[in-house]
């Protein structure tokens, strides 16, 4: 099975959630949309699927945030 993998990206004005090529929230700070993606990969992860989070840098670049099962922290809220 393929790991869901959710990314946080610009969009515009705001920050998205982008998971199966689609667009989901508009975020009005990146940390919002990266706590609800963490949040959204730990629940698809506590039913047994790997789940990950990456995050969009300035460079434009995608980087591992979370990882479920592996990173340390749970999702936060």
């Amino acid at each position: 099975m393929a790991i869901a993998t959710y990314a946080v990206v610009r969009a515009g004005k705001y920050w998205t959630v982008k998971y199966d090529q689609k667009n989901y929230g508009n975020y009005k700070t990146q940390q919002e949309a990266v706590d609800n993606a963490i949040k959204t990969a730990f629940n698809v992860g506590e039913k047994g699927h790997e789940a990950r989070v990456l995050v969009q840098g300035i460079d434009n670049k995608l980087r591992v945030e979370w990882v479920y099962g592996k990173s340390p922290d749970p999702p936060r809220g």
